[in-house]
């Protein structure tokens, strides 16, 4: 295979892979309590060493490497700005911890507080999953003026309802899986110690949208240069087949 292709053809599927990591970033640039993605990159082995193929060395192409592959995508768990609503119902955490909403595959994790009355009653998110109480239950408010002190707990009225329940799972086991949700990998997950709810706030997106703008353009580039590059072996290709294997 042509080595020169080979590593063109790697380049180009990882920054089209971080072109789309960035666009999702700037896509949600004003989504509640978002979180920015980061794409890695890992130098890729040698031919003969990602192999094991065991044959002699090429030393001269070697030298070149073996390009780049995409790494694993980190996720920046730094908190956003928190900005007013007034809403009695809208709330954001001060610190590391996140709200437990239940959807059909159980617990998800989420930093976004827009939370509404369902016509049941019960506080849940914008699309309808229940919010869970430190007791593992969900919450159901009756009416009246509804208050939530900076522990989480959840009066109407002065009478106490329930207290939220804030969790603490460690970062590195958290996977996105849409709708601004959170899974955790680990099987108990401990309660948030060091977080404040803070009623009538939200949690701003984590994303840097200028910065963002600024690496999408950086890696349109690199895109449009991996192209050119395999396009520059195609063409090259071409020529060894019809002149130097013509002309020998």
């Amino acid at each position: 295979m042509n080595y020169g292709l080979w590593m063109s053809a790697a380049g180009l599927s990882t920054e089209v892979h971080r072109q789309d990591v960035i666009s999702n970033n700037i896509a949600n640039a004003e989504t509640t309590g978002f979180k920015a993605d980061y794409a890695f990159t890992r130098e890729r082995p040698i031919a003969r060493t990602e192999l094991g193929a065991d044959v002699p060395a090429q030393e001269l192409l070697e030298r070149l490497g073996g390009g780049v592959l995409a790494d694993r995508t980190w996720t920046d768990f730094a908190q956003g700005d928190l900005r007013s609503t007034g809403a009695p119902l809208d709330l954001a955490l001060e610190g590391e911890g996140f709200f437990v909403v239940q959807d059909a595959d159980g617990d998800a994790f989420t930093r976004d507080g827009r939370f509404t009355r369902s016509h049941r009653g019960e506080l849940v998110d914008l699309d309808g999953r229940p919010v869970m109480s430190a007791r593992g239950r969900t919450i159901r408010l009756p009416e009246g003026e509804i208050s939530i002190d900076e522990a989480g707990t959840v009066r109407v009225d002065d009478d106490e309802i329930a207290s939220l329940r804030l969790a603490a799972p460690a970062t590195d086991t958290l996977r996105k899986v849409g709708g601004n949700l959170f899974k955790s990998s680990a099987t108990d997950v401990p309660n948030a110690t060091e977080v404040r709810v803070q009623q009538g706030m939200v949690e701003g997106s984590g994303v840097d949208a200028i910065g963002s703008l600024t690496d999408l353009i950086e890696a349109g580039r690199n895109v449009q240069a991996a192209a050119r590059f395999i396009d520059f072996h195609d063409r090259m290709m071409e020529l060894a087949v019809t002149r130097i294997g013509v002309s020998a």
